[in-house]
């Protein structure tokens, strides 16, 4: 029985739509978006949380192993605050998953993908504030309940380096703060905590008898030296790294601490304590990594240093595996984008595969699944629907909104009928298929090193 895991992904905000329709509540970007000249409406959207149906048909046109999709927090509960739920949100995410298993499609369900409740920003500052921590897992732990005996793969935060860095830094993403850098740090320490407290709350009170796996979505750039042979260059080059993805991957898949580039370039870094360090460390089951434009653009608010952005993913695979001993890793996020009249992009798709086969085949590097990201054409964050990332092309001034296959569909769901390459369209005299245990999804992000064979 073949393992190896083919998939897609989009987040909530971005495809549900009907922001206001049963009950939902607010989140932050629903208040955000308001300030985008150019932004419509996400109320329209793709319409997914009414056109459910003809996801699942594209679904079923991919033949994915697995769907990665997020749970709307204030569609669950308006005020974020657990009570009784909102029905109609709750009756959504169950036909949604039982929607899946009928056509045995893994659900991989992110509890949070940067759509907070509104009320939770207004009374507590949002992820600035420690309660936040508390109340994150009082809401994971309803999900758990309710959701957790049909899901096997748990995710609970989707990049936390976009949420504390654009966030509560450069004010390009909800809430939209441009604070001081030290709100962005103490920002992304409350993200780790609350997340290792989650992942706790699971392993100790769910998974003995849901038998389901748990980690975080990591997400960064790649780049490389200006000069291969130049010590320093490189050097600058793991420093950059350590600033994005170490950030939180250190903490977390490494010995419970903050790297100490980070540590030694700000020192009013917030501590762990020794015990804080020995809860965090080790809460994941596995590293789900991100590769996409997001974690990109723009460009001039990562820490280059100089040196040069890449788009190789085999190469940042290579330095996950060398820093975090060898973990298996999930592409959770991984594709690109077109502006907003293009229909395709199978050429990533083709250059991101043959990589990905590269690092898995000559590497060593324990890859079991891939996310393309994205489903369907939906908003895009700061860049409204200016840009398309989906797979399925979606008329948004339409009214059926038809999930139209572009090139890259057709190209994907060929690929995951063999489960990997075949002569005609894959690099020159590659011809292989992935191993029966990798999956395959959607999604994004990137970054680079040297690697010969």
């Amino acid at each position: 029985m073949c393992e190896f895991l083919w998939g897609v992904g989009t987040g909530a905000f971005q495809v549900e739509g009907s922001w206001r329709k049963d009950g939902k509540g607010s989140s932050i970007w629903d208040r955000f978006t308001h300030s985008f000249r150019d932004a419509d409406s996400t109320g329209a959207s793709s319409d997914s949380y009414i056109l459910l149906d003809k996801d699942l048909s594209a679904l079923d046109f991919l033949g994915v192993t697995f769907y990665q999709f997020s749970i709307s927090w204030s569609r669950l509960f308006p005020t974020g605050v657990v009570a009784a739920p909102n029905e109609k949100g709750l009756q959504y995410y169950n036909t949604l998953i039982d929607s899946l298993l009928y056509r045995n499609i893994d659900p991989v369900v992110t509890l949070y993908h940067w759509d907070l409740p509104l009320m939770l920003q207004e009374k507590y500052g949002g992820w600035k504030n420690e309660s936040m921590i508390d109340i994150f897992n009082d809401y994971a732990t309803f999900c758990f309940q309710t959701f957790g005996d049909r899901v096997k793969y748990w995710i609970t935060i989707h990049n936390p380096y976009l949420v504390a860095w654009h966030g509560y830094g450069t004010g390009i993403h909800a809430p939209g703060e441009r604070g001081k850098i030290r709100t962005v740090y103490s920002v992304g320490h409350n993200l780790i905590k609350a997340h290792a407290k989650v992942w706790h709350t699971y392993k100790e009170h769910f998974e003995p008898y849901q038998k389901g796996m748990i980690s975080i979505i990591l997400g960064s750039h790649w780049i490389e030296p200006n000069k291969l042979e130049n010590e320093l260059d490189i050097s600058k080059c793991q420093k950059s790294m350590e600033r994005v993805l170490g950030w939180f991957a250190k903490p977390i898949h490494g010995d419970g601490d903050y790297p100490e580039e980070l540590k030694n370039e700000f020192l009013f870094l917030p501590h762990f304590t020794e015990d804080e360090k020995n809860y965090i460390k080790g809460t994941a089951d596995f590293f789900a990594f991100s590769f996409g434009p997001s974690n990109f653009k723009p460009p001039n608010t990562l820490p280059k240093m100089g040196q040069n952005l890449s788009l190789n993913l085999r190469e940042v695979l290579n330095w996950i595996k060398l820093e975090y001993n060898s973990p298996r890793i999930l592409i959770a996020e991984n594709g690109w984008f077109t502006d907003s009249h293009a229909k395709q992009y199978w050429e990533i798709i083709n250059q991101k595969t043959s990589s990905l086969f590269l690092a898995i085949k000559y590497d060593n590097i324990d890859v079991f699944g891939y996310t393309a990201w994205s489903l369907l054409d939906g908003f895009e964050w700061q860049h409204a629907y200016n840009i398309r990332r989906g797979l399925f092309y979606v008329d948004f001034k339409s009214k059926k909104k038809e999930r139209i296959p572009k090139s890259s569909a057709l190209y994907y769901k060929q690929i995951i009928g063999e489960n990997g390459f075949f002569p005609k369209d894959s690099t020159p005299n590659l011809q292989a298929q992935f191993s029966c245990d990798f999956s395959w999804g959607i999604t994004e992000s990137v970054l680079k090193v040297s690697i010969k064979y």
